[in-house]
């Protein structure tokens, strides 16, 4: 009898053991699907926030189209395109879209050569380096900075003079290697020997990538103070930071009816003809972007959109990004 109590015993005790496994592993499988249909709802959710974006952006470059339409595409910083936001209904939230001024910048592409061999050309490069001056750094920062950045970009492994190559991102403690090629976002410079939080948020506000390897045209009448310096690297060196913010400060109200008034101004009529660049110069706008925040209950979620005007004036989407705050 002891016996068959102990082989009773035994068997019992297997039995609890197969269950209790058998209970792990539905636990287990539960937890994974919960966790898989959680997956599923939040890839739902932030593909669904895309497209709502996605069509939001779309929307409104039909919008900016129409609204450029009325004055060829000529805007000053005083204009309602700016100062008024667009409200568009999503599902169960709200999307809203404001416009801003995309035209004013240094466009890093613009430092490749035309020929298409991935190497940087030297004038492009020198007005890097004139707008790192007209930006208060001193001159041998403004060139050590220049070649770095040339060297990060440009297709061959030669280091300038001030400049930095793989030796030098393979020594840090944690190794990299430089580009050697078009920058993804202007945020990468951040990668490149020199380019300190300082050095960025001083210089951050005046670059910008665009598709093109052509420099930006600038809108006189939407230039603000703190983008003087692109008067000075893209326009004229011989214009100062001093005069490029007075003339921005003067502008009248409503901005220049014509290019013609702002060269007929004191400061630029005393720059030798040959020394100003008045291709630079528009009063249109040849990109925009737009800050689109979608709010869906307490979730608010926010892209970044870049639009360019066509010669025919229609104005089309370039690239759309999240934005993470």
């Amino acid at each position: 009898m002891r016996k068959i109590d102990k082989e009773k015993g035994a068997s019992l005790l297997s039995v609890l053991v197969i269950v209790m496994l058998m209970s792990v592993a539905a636990i287990a499988a539960t937890d994974a699907l919960a966790r898989s249909v959680l997956i599923i709802k939040s890839s739902s959710a932030r593909a669904e926030i895309f497209w709502t974006a996605r069509g939001a952006a779309d929307a409104a470059a039909t919008y900016l189209t129409k609204a450029l339409e009325m004055n060829e595409g000529a805007l000053n910083s005083e204009s309602e395109l700016f100062a008024q936001t667009i409200t568009l209904p999503a599902g169960n939230g709200v999307v809203v879209v404001q416009a801003r001024e995309a035209s004013n910048c240094f466009n890093l592409n613009a430092l490749f050569n035309s020929a298409g061999d991935g190497e940087v050309s030297d004038a492009s490069l020198q007005a890097y380096d004139d707008l790192l001056v007209a930006a208060e750094f001193d001159d041998a920062e403004a060139e050590s900075l220049a070649q770095k950045l040339a060297d990060w970009i440009d297709a061959d492994y030669s280091t300038r003079t001030y400049g930095a190559e793989d030796g030098y991102y393979a020594s840090q403690a944690e190794s990299y290697r430089a580009a050697n090629t078009k920058l993804r976002s202007v945020s990468e410079l951040k990668a490149i020997a020199g380019y300190d939080p300082e050095v960025f948020a001083r210089i951050e506000h005046l670059v910008c990538l665009r598709p093109e390897q052509e420099q930006s045209v600038l809108n006189i009448n939407t230039l603000s103070l703190e983008q003087a310096p692109l008067l000075v690297a893209l326009y004229s060196q011989e214009l100062s930071l001093d005069d490029a913010r007075a003339l921005i400060d003067s502008r009248p109200a409503g901005g220049w009816l014509s290019k013609e008034g702002f060269i007929q101004q004191d400061a630029v009529m005393k720059i030798a003809r040959d020394a100003r660049n008045d291709m630079v110069l528009a009063l249109a706008s040849d990109y925009l972007s737009a800050d689109i925040n979608i709010g869906t209950g307490d979730l608010i979620t926010n892209y970044q959109a870049l639009y360019r005007r066509s010669e025919t004036g229609n104005v089309a989407l370039v690239s759309m990004v999240r934005r993470e705050f």
